[in-house]
């Protein structure tokens, strides 16, 4: 008997191991195998969210597909997969974008390239893995992959690719992807792709998917702004670009997005000299036509025509603070142009490459309610050179989380965009007084805020571009802000201003630290803080200790402030 039984569990012992010999070779033996397709999930969200997005690899006849599944449906969402050839050791990435354009970029890799293997083991998804390490672009990544599938597949393509399949990698101790679920089918699946449309290089191919779902909105495009003798406009014409104040403001009426609750915004200009070698100051704005009068009137009829706001000496500003009948430009960026870049790329300073032109880009978010349907955008360069700058401007929207557009009410502007048509300079608005504004605020605000921006002016020693002087701002009689403008960072962008003068003790005038402002660079907004306020009748404050003059040299501040905010109903 004892003899019966230990033949039983011999033979059974030996049909174990020759189960588990065949099993492991199966798993390792192409020619062996009893499937043709690998089929492996990584979920994107918790595991137990089965309708979370999903990463999708399929491995079959030495080709890899790789593609994201997901119950979310984005129309607008360009249609991607990567592809590994690894009879060729060739990464293929595809794309088709709206109006089914299509694209791909081809790029060759290397197995095992940049990997340390290391000892460490461990059981994903039922098979025993790997461990390999590699340096990317300084992010750590561990790659664990399994040998016992017989068959190659990285769900991290193109870099630090295993001779396995890749079940889990972890960037910097976070799980990018971990297999959950991997099918062995039967079949054999066609996975080499049909390439169709443009061939691009990595980078572009990237580029043209980051901006397909951008919705780029040109409203100059190369358009000079000067100061010549041309003739006045008579009537506003949409679908043209407008001149007014003898060639320095640009105007023209566009059509934006009438949906963009789902958009973080942006003002993005293109700026070179053509002729003018100084930095000036520019502002991007949008003139408001929901009430009676407008800024039109002053552009149209000349600067009487705008409403008049006057100082505690009787001096007069046109156009610059809101009334019940009027509301002054809005001014979506404030940007200070570089001394001649492009136009005097000519002149040679050691260690320097000049740009051919400078990019100013301001989110202008906030004023989601305003930048929407048709509007009529402006931009002006204070300037009096018969050759003066070029400019290319669009409004980009870029695909968020959708958001409830805010309340915007423009309170004031003292940048004198009609200064080339005689608009005052605000030069004695602060002298021993301050600026009132007097508003109405239509409906209840949460969480309401001043946009502001300051910017200091007076270009020799003892003016106010190169002092810095203390901007207080009271809302109904209580101070809400005292800061002092300032820049400390001009150096940082000397690069950009060829025609900048260079003085004996090494510094250039485009390094000078000024109030507010940069050659070459935008001019920050402030965000003050107001908390709820109430609908109803407001007042607002602004006091600037302005420098006073020296001969023909003047000081004068440059300040726009509009009140944003939740509205309640």
């Amino acid at each position: 008997m004892k003899r019966a039984i230990s033949i039983f569990l011999t033979g059974f012992l030996a049909v174990v191991a020759a189960i588990a010999s065949e099993t492991t070779t199966a798993q390792v033996d192409a020619s062996k195998r009893d499937y043709k397709t690998i089929r492996v999930t990584y979920p994107m969200g918790p595991r137990e969210n089965a309708s979370a997005p999903k990463t999708v690899m399929e491995i079959s006849g030495g080709w890899v597909r790789i593609t994201t599944v997901s119950n979310r449906i984005d129309p607008e969402a360009p249609v991607q997969a990567t592809y590994l050839d690894y009879n060729s050791n060739r990464e293929i990435k595809t794309a088709t974008l709206k109006g089914d354009e299509s694209i791909y970029t081809v790029r060759a890799f290397t197995m095992n390239d940049g990997l340390e293997f290391l000892d460490e083991t461990e059981m994903i998804a039922g098979y025993k893995c790997k461990k390999a390490k590699a340096i990317i672009n300084s992010n750590t990544m561990e790659i664990w992959y399994t040998t016992e599938l017989g068959m190659y597949g990285s769900v991290q393509p193109g870099v630090a690719i295993p001779e396995g399949v890749v079940l889990k990698v972890v960037r910097n101790g976070n799980p990018m992807a971990v297999a959950n679920e991997v099918e062995l089918i039967k079949r054999e699946t066609m996975l080499e792709p049909e390439l169709k449309g443009a061939e691009l290089k990595a980078s572009a191919f990237n580029y043209k998917i980051q901006q397909s779902r951008v919705i780029a909105v040109n409203v100059f495009d190369h358009e000079s702004i000067y100061f010549r003798d041309i003739p006045k406009v008579p009537q506003l014409e949409e679908g043209k670009v407008l001149r007014f104040a003898n060639g320095s403001i640009l105007m023209k009426k566009v059509e934006l997005p009438e949906e963009n609750a789902g958009y973080s915004i942006f003002a993005e200009l293109s700026h070179y000299s053509e002729g003018d070698a100084y930095d000036r100051t520019g502002s991007i704005f949008v003139i408001p036509t929901a009430r009676e009068r407008s800024f039109f009137d002053g552009l149209l009829y000349g600067k009487e025509s705008l409403p008049i706001y006057h100082d505690k000496e009787r001096n007069p500003y046109e156009g610059m603070v809101v009334t019940n009948d009027y509301l002054p430009p809005l001014e979506l960026m404030r940007f200070y142009t570089s001394f001649g870049v492009r136009g005097y790329n000519h002149i040679e300073v050691a260690d320097y490459n000049w740009p051919d032109s400078v990019v100013f880009r301001q989110e202008v978010t906030d004023y989601a309610s305003v930048l929407k349907g048709e509007v009529w955008v402006g931009a002006w360069i204070g300037n009096y050179s018969h050759d003066g700058h070029n400019v290319t401007l669009d409004i980009k929207y870029y695909p968020q989380q959708e958001s409830t557009p805010k309340e915007v009410y423009p309170l004031f502007t003292t940048v004198n965009i009609m200064e080339m048509a005689g608009q005052a300079y605000p030069e004695n608005m602060f002298r021993n007084d301050s600026l009132t504004v007097n508003f109405t605020v239509d409906k209840d605000l949460k969480d309401g805020y001043i946009r502001y921006i300051s910017t200091g002016h007076g270009g020799w020693g003892g003016g106010d571009e190169f002092n810095p002087k203390l901007n207080e701002i009271f809302l109904n009689g209580e101070r809400i802000i005292a800061y002092t403008p300032w820049r400390e960072d001009c150096g940082s962008y000397r690069e950009r201003n060829p025609a900048s003068g260079n003085f004996a003790n090494g510094l250039s005038s485009s390094d000078l630290s000024r109030s507010g402002w940069c050659p070459g660079t935008v001019s920050y907004p402030v965000y003050i803080h107001v908390g709820d306020m109430k609908a109803g009748n407001h007042q607002l404050k602004v006091a600037i200790p302005v420098g006073d003059p020296a001969e023909n040299s003047r000081s004068y501040w440059c300040i726009s402030g509009v009140l944003v905010g939740e509205g309640l109903r």
